[in-house]
């Protein structure tokens, strides 16, 4: 009888030592849950004075608790932003590494353009741009662009011809302001800021003021500069046309 009173207060101290057991790793586990927060990581190197683009971005889970002053929580609060300082991939981003342009719906902004985007050696230049002109409005600030000029051109003889010529090549577009119209032309136009120099500078804002100027827009990948004359309408009636233009 004694026996089994020993066998059944060991079967109680089991059952007690394996709630108990069960309690701890339960709240162990509970514990070892850790809230955590999303923020925006610099997916790629990007350089100071750059445009960040959505696709240089991703977004990473870190500790609630070590969570940093004015991270950013969502890629759109940071796209279209201008980095301050250069960033390495990995990056955690923060307000403090940024600087947003102003709205171009802000009436006391100029372009909603910054200054801190524009390149060394480079200028600031506004030009209106249609949607035909403007690649149907696809260019986005941080794109490159080549700017093509068509206009009327006279010879020393007073002969005129139209001719289309590239003023610029693998410029950076700044920023896209709003859109405007037009009364007489009945056209609508936005404002487009280039970084041009000032050859480049002179040669668009007289291609947009006495021609008309089309935006080629770049891939990414292609800095090429090439070396064209200015094509005139002549040149369609060379019968070797398409062998050259390809």
């Amino acid at each position: 009888m004694q026996r089994k009173g020993f066998l059944l207060l060991a079967l109680v101290c089991g059952f007690i030592a394996a709630g108990a057991s069960f309690i701890f790793l339960n709240n162990t586990q509970h514990n070892s849950k850790i809230d955590t927060k999303q923020i925006v990581v610099a997916k790629s190197n990007i350089s100071a004075r750059s445009i960040i683009k959505a696709d240089q971005l991703t977004i990473k889970d870190i500790p609630s608790q070590g969570y940093p002053a004015g991270g950013a929580s969502s890629i759109q609060s940071v796209a279209g932003s201008v980095a301050l300082i250069n960033l390495t991939a990995g990056d955690s981003i923060v307000s403090s590494m940024l600087e947003h342009p102003q709205s171009s719906g802000n009436q006391n902004s100029s372009s909603g353009s910054s200054s801190l985007t524009v390149p060394d050696g480079k200028r600031a230049v506004a030009v209106p741009i249609s949607l035909v002109s403007g690649v149907g409005y696809n260019v986005r600030p941080g794109d490159h662009v080549d700017v093509l000029v068509t206009m009327e051109i006279k010879d020393s003889s007073g002969n005129a011809q139209t001719a289309t010529s590239l003023a610029a090549q693998d410029v950076l577009v700044l920023s896209v302001g709003g859109s405007a119209a037009d009364d007489k032309t009945k056209t609508e136009s936005k404002s487009y800021t280039l970084a041009l120099s000032v050859p480049q500078a002179m040669a668009v804002t007289l291609g947009s003021e006495k021609g008309s100027i089309r935006l080629l827009l770049r891939n990414p990948a292609n800095t090429d500069i090439q070396s064209q004359t200015p094509f005139t309408a002549n040149q369609f009636l060379d019968q070797n046309y398409f062998n050259r233009v390809k």
